[in-house]
């Protein structure tokens, strides 16, 4: 295939081809997740692709899986089981790569196996306005057969894209209100457990590696660090922390990141002790700093402590510990449905 493509084609480095993908959502690795706000972007994305789009807008910050989500969003598409192509707007020859492709659509002569399903466009906000305007010139050319469609990434929103040039603005209205809007890790933490256990098991299976999992105090870890690079750095430190562990599971101590003020204080300190307290003494202690960690919420305190919700609840019961409990912030609001939001 490629070598036919290079007829019409000029840098295939610039250029990703791959067969159709899959629909199914677990080959959405990089967005994995149970948070409400990753349920609905998912949701929106699959509505987009399965009702058909011109051109599909993603935006989010560096790291956060626009690509991925592009490449999902492709399998969904009527198009899917044609080549997904991706060409980088901030590449010196991108707008000939454009230009050649305006002709390979438009050409009645073209191979119907070689026709591109998507053109993906990485780095918008880096893109010419010449070749904002070839990309317009793209969709046009096709008529009202659209035989490839558009997918737009960008680490700069919207509103700020249409005011570079008129034909960025007209490249954006192209979408309407096909957007989808990516957030950063840092504000769906409690997406990362889900997210290490998903990039922890490719590794595994990369490096011939047998391990169990991430061990509480791991994921807690995880959860605490702001990770800049988004979910891009999470599978950067999974891959390390596995590379780094030797036994069945994957401990705090096989992090590559700063050590937190907390872990040699206190709180260390307790698990040290705890070998030599009494066993009412152990669950106590672990309860308090599984509390202490998850900043009150009995979901992922829970979570860390390897038992039900309702579990902890009657245990805090138990010893007397509701007051350790995060509280609704309004009066009259159910506990039960504030935490489930955080699910």
């Amino acid at each position: 295939m490629q070598d036919r493509a290079a007829n019409w084609v000029p840098e295939l480095s610039l250029m990703e081809f791959t067969g159709s993908v899959t629909s199914e959502l677990p080959t959405l690795s990089g967005l994995d997740g149970a948070s409400e706000r990753l349920e609905r972007i998912r949701g929106r994305a699959e509505l987009l692709s399965r009702n058909g789009f011109s051109a599909a807008f993603v935006t989010g910050e560096a790291g956060t899986g626009k690509h991925r989500l592009a490449r999902w969003m492709h399998g969904q598409t009527r198009r899917g089981n044609r080549p997904l192509i991706s060409v980088d707007a901030a590449r010196p020859r991108a707008l000939e790569v454009v230009q050649r492709l305006i002709q390979s659509t438009s050409s009645p002569d073209a191979s119907p196996e070689i026709q591109p399903g998507n053109l993906v466009v990485e780095n918008l906000q880096r893109a010419s306005t010449e070749l904002a305007q070839a990309l317009v010139e793209f969709l046009a050319a096709q008529g009202l057969e659209l035989r490839c469609g558009l997918i737009l990434l960008s680490t700069e929103p919207v509103s700020l894209l249409r005011a570079m040039s008129i034909e960025h603005g007209r490249l954006l209205g192209r979408s309407a209100s096909a957007i989808v809007e990516i957030p950063p890790l840092r504000e769906r933490i409690e997406d990362i457990p889900m997210l290490a256990r998903v990039f922890l098991d490719e590794a595994a299976r990369y490096y011939g590696r047998v391990v169990r999992g991430l061990s509480p105090q791991a994921l807690a870890r995880l959860q605490q660090h702001t990770f800049p690079g988004n979910t891009r750095e999470l599978r950067a430190v999974v891959e390390q922390s596995l590379l780094r562990s030797n036994g069945d599971w994957v401990t705090v101590d096989d992090l590559p990141l700063p050590a937190r003020p907390t872990e040699n204080g206190s709180q260390a300190e307790v698990i040290i002790r705890l070998p030599g307290s009494s066993l009412r003494e152990i669950e106590l202690q672990a309860i308090r700093l599984a509390l202490r960690l998850a900043s009150g919420r009995l979901v992922r305190a829970s979570e860390l402590l390897g038992i039900t919700r309702h579990a902890l609840r009657r245990k805090l019961e138990k010893y007397g510990l509701n007051e350790l409990r995060a509280r609704p912030p309004n009066e009259g609001e159910d506990e039960d449905d504030l935490e489930e939001a955080f699910i």
